[in-house]
């Protein structure tokens, strides 16, 4: 009778740890929205108690950057799920070398990070967080003062998902710039809007038609060597053509121009990665060095 009775006994259940990440996400009302965006991409699995570093941003700040619940709730589980590993760092943040230092994410382009003048940390020239992270269990995590816009892949990728520059995307597309020349090295792309280019003159009748020769200038001059942000680009910038363009700031607006610019082109926005060593931005002009 005894070997029946212990025969009978049931193994208890595992019992389900929870680690440190989990229990501040999910206790701490600041990071309701963060939490949301967490299972909306269903990487719960993200949050073991590892060494990584994360940058999150609290409510107020995905709310500022056009994140509330509705939009959270309506995102592609893709997306969001690089947004959250844009900002998921599987190592220290390294900020050893001068200027920005490229840094790997779980979602495999790099986040470049630099200081500020007080000393927070920069990320990809826009978000802010400070240098000193919370602990929490065996991670470092960050606060951020805006969501870090997850990177592309490829300049190629950048260009085909922005209508505001599909133009210039054409000119890439028929100059097979980024294919033969841009994917290695560092380099920056100031690309124009549409409306800079229909002002030149450059529908898209005449982008598919007219001779590739007459465009490769155009395309060239809109890429400068180095990888710059908003916040790190010098007084000067050489071109692929090795025309050189003066870089100023009127009116706390970035402002470029070359020996050919009758008025200066201006910033509109940017600071994206398209994969290593190459970031876009915005601008409402066409360079002429």
């Amino acid at each position: 009778m005894l070997i029946g009775l212990l025969a009978c006994k049931k193994t208890p259940a595992a019992k389900i740890q929870v680690t440190p990440l989990q229990t501040l996400i999910n206790t701490d009302t600041t990071l309701t929205l963060f939490h949301r965006m967490i299972l909306r991409a269903n990487d719960v699995a993200l949050l073991n108690d590892e060494a990584v570093t994360l940058f999150i941003p609290r409510n107020a700040v995905l709310r500022q950057d056009g994140y509330p619940e509705l939009i959270i709730d309506s995102m592609s589980s893709t997306l969001a799920d690089r947004i959250v590993r844009y900002q998921y760092l599987p190592a220290a943040v390294n900020t050893d070398s001068a200027g920005y230092t490229p840094n790997t994410t779980l979602l495999g382009i790099p986040v470049y990070i630099g200081k500020d003048n007080a000393g927070n940390l920069l990320l990809n020239g826009s978000a802010t967080a400070a240098n000193k992270p919370t602990a929490v269990g065996k991670a470092s995590v960050y606060w951020l003062n805006s969501v870090v816009p997850p990177g592309a892949d490829s300049l190629t990728e950048l260009l085909q998902t922005d209508s505001s520059i599909k133009l210039f995307a054409r000119i890439m597309a028929r100059t097979n710039l980024y294919d033969s020349l841009l994917q290695t090295g560092s380099f920056t792309v100031l690309a124009p809007v549409n409306h800079a280019l229909l002002a030149a003159g450059y529908d898209s009748l005449r982008i598919d038609t007219v001779n590739v020769d007459s465009l490769l200038p155009i395309a060239q001059n809109q890429v400068v060597k180095g990888t710059w942000f908003s916040t790190t680009f010098p007084s000067k910038v050489t071109t692929l053509t090795g025309g050189s363009i003066t870089v100023a700031v009127a009116g706390g607006v970035l402002q470029f121009a070359g020996t050919g610019n009758s008025t200066p082109v201006h910033w509109l926005s940017g600071d994206q990665v398209g994969g290593s060593g190459l970031i876009l931005h915005h601008v409402d002009g066409i360079l002429s060095p």
